[in-house]
């Protein structure tokens, strides 16, 4: 696959998951994937666990969008630069709604199998969303 092909998986990547459709996610992995939340500490394995995951966020904020800044992609390995915005309506663990926004940065990187991707890592700032939710005071 070209490596132009390889960075539309990556932009597909970011649609799917601004659909707030699962299955729109799951239909871009392997269906032995990987999909780490890093700043969680969530190692997803497998479509049923993805599945979870995103049905999770989906449902904690309805309006969930991810904006790809920048990607990359070469051979089997891709990465992207992200901006993932929502508004807190749904219970996550320990974070019941708040009705407030939320705006992070954060990165991905991935390991692609054909047109497919097969792990992903994905990286960002725990603190900013805390303080953004007002489960941590801003300064």
């Amino acid at each position: 696959m070209a490596t132009a092909d390889l960075a539309t998986v990556l932009d597909d990547w970011a649609t799917a998951w601004s659909s707030n459709d699962a299955d729109k996610v799951l239909a871009l992995f392997t269906d032995d994937c990987v999909y780490e939340d890093v700043t969680l500490g969530i190692v997803n394995q497998g479509k049923q666990q993805l599945r979870d995951f995103a049905n999770t966020f989906f449902g904690a904020f309805p309006d969930f969008d991810v904006q790809l800044k920048t990607r990359f992609a070469s051979g089997p390995l891709g990465s992207a630069e992200w901006l993932m915005t929502g508004t807190h309506k749904g219970d996550l663990p320990g974070m019941p709604a708040t009705n407030k926004r939320m705006s992070l940065r954060g990165a991905s990187v991935f390991e692609l199998q054909g047109d497919q991707i097969k792990r992903c890592s994905d990286y960002w700032d725990m603190v900013t969303l805390l303080k953004q939710l007002g489960f941590m005071p801003s300064q």
